[in-house]
């Protein structure tokens, strides 16, 4: 009988054993599950914050782009408004430059008939008074 209830007791043990190690495998295999949804769950959760920043950044640097482009657009207006105002600036000396030379000239000629004036004057001067050479 003490074989029949050692029997009973290493049958029972190794019931509650197999029991024990099937409980262990089932948590185990959950556990198993449960880590890989979270990895899962984790992947999806960052890939989407990822994406998000991504998609917001891309947005930003678009619009900078067309901002940039916006003013280079009113740079290029400016600088072609400016060079035709500095052509007209330059046409405009040009012809300042221009008329002071005529008017040099005018002086010029000006002084040269002023001379010739007192030179025919002097020779009038002398026939009216009667002398001569």
């Amino acid at each position: 009988m003490a074989e029949s209830t050692a029997s009973a007791s290493l049958s029972h043990l190794l019931k509650v054993h197999q029991k024990k190690q099937t409980d262990i495998k089932r948590q185990n295999g959950q556990l198993c599950k449960d880590a890989s949804k979270a990895a899962s769950d984790l992947n999806e959760t960052l890939t989407t914050n990822i994406n998000e920043r991504l998609v917001f950044r891309i947005s930003e640097i678009f619009v900078r782009q067309k901002d940039i482009e916006q003013e280079s657009r009113k740079l290029s207006n400016q600088t072609a408004r400016y060079t035709r105002q500095t052509k007209q600036w330059i046409q405009t000396i040009d012809n300042f430059n221009g008329a002071l030379k005529e008017l040099g000239d005018v002086q010029n000629w000006a002084e040269v008939m002023e001379n010739d004036m007192r030179g025919v004057m002097a020779t009038l001067e002398l026939v009216h008074h009667g002398s001569y050479f």
